[in-house]
């Protein structure tokens, strides 16, 4: 088992009227017949059961993760009280690390709100679109108003009173890569997680031939690396990581448990886009334990395997080391499972040629003397053509046991 963070959702409302719903709940509608917050009996629960997990697999680190929904829409006698419950334990757990991490959309974050946060030594991230335009195009109030100043005050208020101010910003290439790099130096960031959209093979609205998303990230690479004075971008880290073989330790999502506001255990949000009530297991934390999860097909596969059962062309392709097959959720088809390659396999071999272009450059006698050569992509997805239509993995019948539209899987 290698849960590390558990990502409660503690609010499954959000507090802004966003018509780019379908990006951020990803087509599913689960949400809106659980309760809008989590009860003192699943908190007592989580962290009853987080107590026994640890002591079973020996954890010397655990983290939660407040989310929601926007989880500023709980009370802060919550996150007082929930902090509390942890401490107990702790006195069980003297050798256990405790941390804390929120995601907020920074609309209710006020001075009250960070002295709170340090009081309790919780981490927040905010989540942003970006620049103004692309904000305020999407993420607006019950009156209709944008809220990028009111966020952009939030941001300049947590990087004066905590010193840090980290972003979440999921990538729009209609925006310019120039122009949401400069937003984000204007607001003077530490550090910004930009994500890749998570669209399967059903609903993926680019030509997969054509390398939109590659051709994006290197323009904001190129800018990034050029700036002396740079934030971080957690993306092109771990692949310049994984280029010099750097085994970083950090925060990976298959390490991460969700727990809805009615209990419900469940793997990382992202899975939703798969279909609606994909990601239901039929667990709730009254009855189950979180290793239960790995009885179910989806948390098997989730937890313990997705970055090693891959579909043929993952299998020959000789930058799966570094790119791993891509996240699950972008291999997902309706016919096939997970039995295909990531949406973006073109763009990540792209990218990742890049990214090692780059750092030939900056070590060329080093990768002379260890005789590497530059990636090339078109030799890469010529020789991967004929894998395409190979479906013979020796995971094919694991991988397409989830075709199946909104199938659940269960214990």
């Amino acid at each position: 088992m290698n849960f590390n963070s558990l990502a409660i959702k503690i609010a499954s409302r959000c507090n802004l009227n966003c018509s780019y719903c379908f990006m951020y709940n990803l087509g599913d509608t689960t949400y809106k017949s659980q309760p809008k917050f989590m009860s003192t009996e699943v908190v007592d629960n989580i962290i009853e059961k987080t107590k026994n997990y640890i002591k079973k697999y020996q954890k010397k680190e655990f983290s939660f993760i407040f989310h929601g929904g926007e989880p500023l829409l709980a009370s802060k006698d919550f996150f007082i009280n929930f902090i509390n419950k942890v401490k107990e334990i702790q006195n069980e757990l003297t050798d256990v690390s405790f941390s804390y991490d929120l995601q907020t959309n920074g609309v209710l974050l006020d001075k009250n709100w960070i002295e709170l946060f340090k009081k309790l030594n919780i981490y927040p991230s905010v989540s942003i679109d970006g620049t103004k335009k692309a904000h305020d195009m999407y993420r607006v109030d019950h009156k209709g108003n944008g809220s990028y100043d009111t966020v952009f005050d939030s941001i300049k208020l947590l990087k004066n009173e905590m010193n840090f101010a980290d972003i979440a910003c999921v990538i729009n290439i209609e925006e310019s890569p120039k122009e949401i790099y400069d937003s984000f130096k204007k607001m003077n960031v530490s550090y910004v997680n930009f994500l890749i959209p998570d669209y399967t093979h059903d609903n993926f609205p680019f030509d997969k031939d054509k390398t939109l998303m590659a051709d994006w990230l290197i323009n904001l690479f190129d800018i990034w690396i050029g700036d002396s004075k740079r934030f971080k971008i957690p993306l092109f880290l771990g692949l310049l990581n994984s280029l010099m073989r750097v085994n970083e330790k950090a925060k990976n999502e298959s390490t991460v448990l969700v727990i809805e506001t009615n209990g419900e255990i469940e793997a990382i949000d992202s899975l939703k886009a798969c279909g609606n009530g994909f990601t239901k297991t039929g667990l709730n934390i009254k009855e189950n334990s979180f290793q239960d999860i790995q009885h179910t097909s989806l948390g098997k596969l989730y937890f313990n395997d997705f970055n090693t059962k891959l579909c043929k062309q993952c299998l020959e392709c000789p930058l799966n080391e570094i790119c791993k097959g891509g996240r699950l959720v972008h291999r997902y088809s309706k016919k096939s499972g997970f039995n295909n390659p990531s949406v973006y396999c073109n763009d990540l071999i792209k990218l990742i040629a890049h990214i090692q272009k780059f750092f030939m450059s900056c070590y060329p006698e080093l990768h002379e003397k260890e005789n590497i050569e530059p990636i090339k992509p078109k030799e890469i997805t010529n020789y991967l053509s004929a894998f395409y239509k190979n479906t013979n993995s020796p995971y094919k019948e694991e991988l397409e046991s989830f075709s199946k539209e909104d199938k659940v899987f269960v214990v």
